[in-house]
């Protein structure tokens, strides 16, 4: 399943937006990524993408009344709600199923929306079922849960993990895809730090009975989270678990750390990556298919965050890697994260008079450099400090006016060596660079114009 077009109307800073999502090249993860100024608009993209898949058919049980279903979507949660323009706002999407396209369109009127089409909700999907129970103080949900063949996890680069009480080892019988589609995940019932003690104890468990193949079983998926992280850092982290104080500890950089004395970028990349492997691998899939052949859909926003721009680097091309059928959408204000990655789309999103729009959509190229990424797709053409920015403009303004004029007046010449010294005395590169003008400005005038 994959997203093929959405159209936003009067929800947040988008009146009336199309964005058709194309695909990508064979054989590897299909990446758009979304770029633009603070408040254009991408985390709100993202919300809404994956609000798509938050829809439940609901049966509504009023006290005195005959069954009514209905559907919902939970609009509050990551301040969908006050996104939304009253009635008037409306959510309409592409889903691409079996090379098949459907149209569907989300009314909102305050959480209940009108349903057009005949889609077969995320939920639905995965043979879940929910009920609603109305008149109740909290009203009461139940969800049940068997297995899939389609799966959508929502992740922030904010988020975080930490030291927690772990048992050895305790059965992860929750559904994996609750809080999935959240992007500050909150529900403690299933969590990281409890999915690689089990692992981890099953492993020495069965390796102390002899069997080397069950415990490599245990060991797999964790190894390839290891490994992955390993690349991105460059350098080798390995999980271990500390049976005296009931802990996991991290081996990182010859050092053995707890969780919370991680530095904040590998904690972030250890929150959403080891919590996305943990889901799938705890997943019933329909087929028994291998975790990595999965077909999935990612909303990462902002993964960049905390992370040093050698790691910023490296993170897509390791999660393109991995889930070679997934269908990826990225928020970022990275060149870094941009750059690393070939064939992906990237979404040019600009403001005008308050108002939210794709200026244009741009193939990535990881054949190009980093200033040229920072021009065209960021539009920073400025590559020092600011103060050093204004006077190297006002210098090139000046050495124009001089060729302008095949010599300009004496002032201005010597306002131009003036700046031209301050500047080269600034570094090494801004040495040559002025030096490089002066020579050009000199043989253009026949002038000696020298510092």
């Amino acid at each position: 399943m994959k997203i093929r077009k959405l159209q936003l109307k009067n929800i947040g800073v988008f009146d009336d937006e199309t964005i058709e999502f194309q695909k990508c090249p064979e054989g590897k993860a299909e990446i758009h990524i979304f770029t633009g100024q603070n408040g254009s608009g991408k985390t709100t993209l993202l919300m809404f993408l994956a609000s798509i898949f938050s829809v439940n058919e609901i049966e509504v049980f009023p006290r005195s009344s005959t069954n009514l279903k209905q559907f919902s979507l939970d609009i509050y949660k990551n301040s969908l709600f006050k996104r939304l323009r009253g009635e008037s706002s409306e959510l309409n999407f592409d889903i691409q199923n079996n090379d098949k396209l459907k149209n569907y369109k989300f009314v909102f009127n305050k959480i209940i929306f009108e349903f057009e089409g005949n889609f077969i909700s995320y939920q639905d999907s995965i043979d879940t079922k929910l009920i609603v129970y109305s008149g109740l103080n909290s009203p009461e949900v139940i969800i049940t849960y068997t297995q899939t063949d389609f799966a959508v996890f929502v992740y922030s680069g904010y988020r975080h993990i930490k030291s927690e009480e772990i048992d050895f080892p305790k059965e992860l019988k929750n559904n994996p895809l609750v809080g999935s589609l959240d992007f500050a995940k909150t529900y403690e019932k299933f969590t990281f730090n409890q999915w690689i003690a089990n692992n981890l104890s099953r492993r020495a468990i069965e390796k102390e009975r002899g069997n080397e193949e069950r415990a490599n079983k245990f060991a797999e998926n964790i190894k390839v989270l290891e490994e992955s992280i390993s690349e991105i850092i460059n350098k080798e982290i390995t999980f271990e678990l500390d049976t005296e104080n009931i802990d996991i500890l991290v081996n990182y950089d010859t050092e053995i750390l707890e969780i919370d004395v991680l530095p904040d970028g590998l904690k972030s990349l250890i929150s959403w990556i080891g919590d996305l492997l943990m889901r799938l691998d705890s997943l019933k899939w329909k087929n028994n298919t291998p975790i990595f052949d999965r077909e999935i859909i990612l909303f990462l926003d902002e993964i960049e965050v905390h992370l040093h721009p050698a790691w910023q680097r490296k993170v897509l091309p390791i999660v393109q890697k991995l889930f070679k059928n997934s269908q990826i959408f990225v928020s970022t204000h990275s060149p870094f994260v941009v750059n690393s990655i070939d064939d992906a789309w990237v979404y040019k999103l600009e403001l005008e008079n308050g108002k939210a729009k794709v200026a244009e959509v741009i193939k990535s190229e990881d054949g190009v450099s980093y200033s040229h990424v920072l021009s065209e797709i960021f539009d920073i053409d400025e590559e020092f400090g600011i103060d050093v920015q204004k006077d190297l403009d006002k210098f090139k303004e000046l050495r124009n006016q001089i060729l302008a004029s095949k010599n300009g007046s004496t002032k201005t010449q010597k306002e131009f060596l003036q700046l031209a010294k301050n500047l080269a005395i600034q570094s090494e590169e801004l040495q040559t660079i002025v030096q490089f003008e002066l020579r050009q400005v000199s043989k253009r005038t026949g002038k000696n114009l020298t510092i």
